[in-house]
């Protein structure tokens, strides 16, 4: 009876740990890439490539490091809606058409448990998210160029 009671805290110990590393597999596993604002304000970021990778998003992430974020291009621009869903962290969204700051959502706040992740749309080519705050901190506007390096459709 010892011998299953070691057994299962020792599995109960290491789940989480093998949790955390297929999560941090999977972000790495995204493709990388810079987008410049405005030619002065770099973000590293992960790139949603396909809809899989786009659904998941920033979801289930704990954290988001200043000057980091999340890109997702789209072939053309059209109506985008994201939604909060499985957001444990704030941000701001950035939604860019033909290479220009078209709109800012700015400190979206994650659900709590019993309402309804927030829904945001906008006519946009590329989506970007970022910490919350991080558009005002760093002086992004709307009307701002935006461009992206190191991500193979937008080079």
């Amino acid at each position: 009876m010892k011998t299953v009671q070691r057994l299962f805290k020792g599995f109960s110990f290491l789940f989480p740990l093998l949790l955390y590393a297929l999560r941090v597999s999977d972000a790495s596993a995204l493709q990388g890439g810079e987008v410049v604002i405005d030619g002065r304000v770099t973000i590293a970021v992960e790139v949603a490539q396909n809809a899989q990778e786009q659904a998941r998003g920033l979801g289930g992430r704990t954290s988001l490091p200043k000057g980091r974020g999340m890109l997702f291009p789209f072939d053309a621009a059209k109506p985008r809606e994201f939604w909060m869903k499985g957001m444990l962290i704030p941000i701001d969204i950035l939604w860019i058409r033909e290479g220009k700051i078209v709109a800012i959502n700015a400190s979206i706040a994650p659900p709590r448990s019993h309402e309804t992740p927030a829904i945001v749309s906008h006519v946009a080519d590329l989506v970007l998210e970022v910490p919350a705050g991080f558009a005002l901190e760093m002086g992004i506007k709307v009307g701002q160029a935006v461009h992206v390096r190191n991500e193979k459709s937008r080079d």
